[in-house]
């Protein structure tokens, strides 16, 4: 008859092959420490299982107190490995299912009687599935109907391997069977985990597959969206229910003699002067549209609004403050400017590809213009927004007396 004992040796040899799976793939990336430490859960596991199933072959505190620790040991090393997935914080709360094993072992009267092993075991292990759960459902990733399944099966999981201990187990004692683990608590157990892998499986695939599109759509040097980010996030925004807004602007970015920068100063530091350039957007837009580099040194904002003067002074915000900000280089420390091409349509009407060539043009004039400037494409005429810093007349350039307004942005660039 298929015994308990040898369930256990065939479970521990399927874990072991699993933990030595993953340290291949973490010897092969070993940047990848999850990978290190979802092999080492394993590992205890199947080192676990081999050491309970020897049960009367050894004594029983190595084959009790010490397999049952190691298996327990496994959900810390689970736990680690989650967390730094996802880049969190690992901390001393995931050895409690294997500390709180170990404090229980050292109480005689629990050590020495089998049932009270056996769901103080589950117990443990409960805590363990459901901290699991607790940290997959805080995750920073998107909550996915996967990620609820597992959630909910990790639950039901801890629940389940305590309740059929307590209710197999006294029948077994009874029936005159006296298996450290009787088999059918065994075999459901390890049907229950290997469901839980399947799921898991799934999870993990969902959540690379979302990290692999957000390197697609990201631009590796300054972090902000990429020009393909810029085409998969213009639908959404057009139809987005969380605002109401009538209009929608893009606005062009293109630092000013660029070329000259990199050819002066090098690449590396040109490379901060687009980092410094996004990071100032950024804390000015504080969250507000979608910002993505186009390419080289242009990138483009977009920004559903109702009022075309607010959103003039954002834009030209950022022209005014980034050109009082200083880039140290290896000999000197210098200034850089940037050129602003706006346009903006009814939500309604927007089109991403007649939206960028209308901002282009008013790129195109704010580079003729001089540089420097922030040009505003109505559809039929090109219009120079005067600036304070330039001290111009608000009558001139045909601007909007409201546009002509514009306020200082200190107070903006300190958003």
């Amino acid at each position: 008859m298929f015994q308990a004992q040898t369930g256990m040796l065939v479970w521990s040899l399927q874990t072991s092959t699993l933990a030595a799976l993953l340290a291949m793939l973490w010897l092969h990336a070993p940047s990848k420490k999850h990978h290190l430490f979802f092999s080492c859960g394993f590992a205890a596991v199947g080192l676990g299982s081999a050491l309970v199933a020897q049960r009367g072959q050894l004594s029983d505190f190595v084959t009790i107190v010490i397999g049952n620790l190691l298996a327990l040991s496994a959900f810390g090393f689970w736990l680690a490995g989650m967390l730094r997935l996802e880049r969190r914080k690992i901390e001393g709360w995931i050895a409690i299912p294997a500390l709180l094993w170990l404090a229980v072992m050292l109480l005689p009267a629990v050590r020495e009687n089998m049932l009270a092993r056996v769901l103080v075991y589950h117990f443990c292990a409960g805590i363990g599935y459901i901290t699991i759960a607790g940290v997959v459902m805080t995750s920073k990733q998107p909550i996915t109907i996967t990620r609820k399944v597992f959630a909910v099966a990790l639950v039901l999981h801890a629940l389940s391997g305590g309740l059929t201990a307590a209710l197999i187990i006294p029948f077994n004692a009874l029936s005159g069977q006296t298996l450290p683990l009787t088999a059918p608590v065994a075999y459901s157990a390890a049907f229950s985990f290997v469901v839980l892998m399947m799921i898991a499986v799934k999870m993990f695939m969902e959540d690379n597959e979302r990290r692999l599109h957000r390197l697609a759509v990201t631009d590796h040097l300054t972090g902000v969206l990429n020009r393909r980010g810029l085409m998969e996030a213009f639908p959404a925004v057009k139809k987005a229910p969380e605002h109401r807004s009538s209009q929608l602007m893009i606005a062009l970015f293109d630092i000013d003699h660029f070329k000259k920068i990199n050819d002066r100063h090098g690449h590396q530091c040109g490379d901060e002067v687009l980092v410094q350039f996004c990071d100032l957007v950024n804390r000015i837009i504080g969250g507000k549209g979608t910002f993505v580099r186009m390419g080289g040194e242009e990138f483009a904002y977009l920004l559903p609004h109702d009022d075309i003067t607010a959103a003039l002074r954002i834009v030209d915000g950022v022209r005014m403050y980034f050109s009082r900000l200083s880039t140290d280089a290896s000999d000197e420390s210098f200034h850089s400017t940037v050129s602003i091409g706006v346009h903006s349509m009814p939500v309604s009407e927007a089109d991403l590809d007649l939206m960028l060539k209308m901002s282009d043009r008013a790129l195109y004039a704010a580079k003729s213009a001089g540089r420097n400037r922030t040009v505003f494409n109505d559809g039929l005429a090109n219009v120079v927004l005067p600036a304070e810093d330039r001290g111009e007349n608000p009558h001139d350039n045909n601007a909007d007396r409201q546009v002509a307004a514009l306020n200082r942005i200190a107070a903006i660039g300190s958003h």
